[in-house]
C-alpha cells in the first residue's frame, strides 16, 4: 500500500540484532561487526589487534587524502566519479604508506616522493581517459612552484574523442590540487597533514561545451595555479586532474552522460 514501508522478517530483524556498531578514532566509516566476536575496547586496545589498529591508523590517513581530493572536486566533474571510486582512492593512497619505511601504523604517506604513482587512476572505469580522449596532452611547470601550463594540441572531435553513440556535445575540464604529506605523530596519535595551511588547495579552469563535429579544434594553452605569491612547502606535490564530460542535447537541454564520461590524475608534479 502506497505510503507504507514493508516490516521486517523475523530473520531480517534476528540479523540486524546480531549487529554492533561503533567508532574509532581516525576512522572516517562507522565499523559494522557480528555480535559474538570481539569487542569495540578489544580491538581499540587488545594486544591481538595491534596489527588491525596499525592498519586502520594508515588506512584512516588514506581515507582522508582520497576524501580531500573528491571534496576539491567541482560537481560536474564529481559526477564522473563511478560508485566506489572512493574506496580505489583509497587503496591507491595507502599503497604509499607501504613504499615508505618505518614501522606499520606510523609510516609516512609522502606524495612528495612517491606521489606519482598516483598517475593513470580513473575515476571511472568503464570510460578510461586515455580510451576516451586520446590525445598528446602536453604538461609543463610555471616560473613559479603552484602554476602549471597546460597545452591540448588541435583535435577533431568527430574522429578523435571516443564518444557514446548518443553524445552530441562534449566539455573539458581541468583541475589542479595541491595536497601535503602525511605524518604520523605521537601527540595526537594520529596521522595529520604537514602542510595543513596549504592542503586541499585547488583551482578548476571549465571549458565551453562544444559540439562533436568533423571539424578540427583549434589547440589551447592555459594555466592553472593554487599559487599565492608565497613559496609553497615542499612536503607538497600538485595533482592535475582532467576531465572530459559528453552531453546530448534535446529539447534545447544538455543532459549529462556520467556514465560515459572520464576523468583521470594526469600528472603528479
Amino acid at each position: 500500500m502506497a505510503g507504507t514501508s514493508k516490516r521486517l522478517t523475523n530473520y531480517q530483524q534476528q540479523e540486524i540484532d546480531n549487529l554492533r556498531v561503533y567508532k574509532i578514532k581516525g576512522v572516517e566509516n562507522t565499523i559494522v561487526a557480528r555480535k559474538g566476536g570481539p569487542s569495540s575496547q578489544e580491538v581499540k586496545t587488545g594486544e591481538n589487534y595491534a596489527d588491525l589498529r596499525k592498519n586502520q591508523q594508515e588506512f584512516a590517513a588514506a581515507s582522508n587524502l582520497a576524501k580531500a581530493l573528491r571534496h576539491s572536486l567541482p560537481k560536474k566533474m564529481a559526477m564522473i566519479c563511478e560508485p566506489y571510486v572512493s574506496g580505489k582512492l583509497t587503496a591507491r593512497f595507502r599503497n604509499l604508506a607501504q613504499l615508505s619505511e618505518g614501522a606499520k601504523g606510523k609510516r609516512p604517506i609522502l606524495l612528495s616522493e612517491n606521489g606519482q604513482t598516483l598517475e593513470g587512476f580513473d575515476f571511472n572505469s568503464n570510460a578510461p581517459f586515455n580510451e576516451t580522449f586520446p590525445n598528446n596532452i602536453m604538461v609543463m611547470s610555471g616560473s613559479n612552484y603552484g602554476q602549471l601550463i597546460l597545452h591540448i594540441p588541435s583535435f577533431t572531435p568527430r574522429q578523435d574523442l571516443i564518444a557514446p553513440d548518443n553524445a552530441s556535445h562534449y566539455q573539458l575540464f581541468s583541475h589542479l590540487l595541491l595536497l601535503s604529506d602525511y605524518t604520523y605523530t605521537k601527540e595526537s596519535k594520529e596521522y595529520n597533514p604537514c602542510a595543513p595551511e596549504v592542503h586541499a588547495r585547488n583551482n578548476t579552469k571549465e571549458n565551453p561545451i562544444h559540439p562533436i563535429i568533423n571539424y578540427p579544434e583549434e589547440s589551447t594553452t592555459q594555466q592553472l595555479s593554487v599559487y599565492n605569491g608565497e613559496a609553497l612547502p615542499t612536503d607538497t606535490r600538485l595533482l592535475l586532474i582532467l576531465g572530459v564530460k559528453f552531453y546530448k542535447y534535446d529539447n534545447l537541454k544538455y543532459i549529462d552522460l556520467p556514465s560515459n564520461s572520464s576523468m583521470q590524475i594526469i600528472k603528479v608534479i
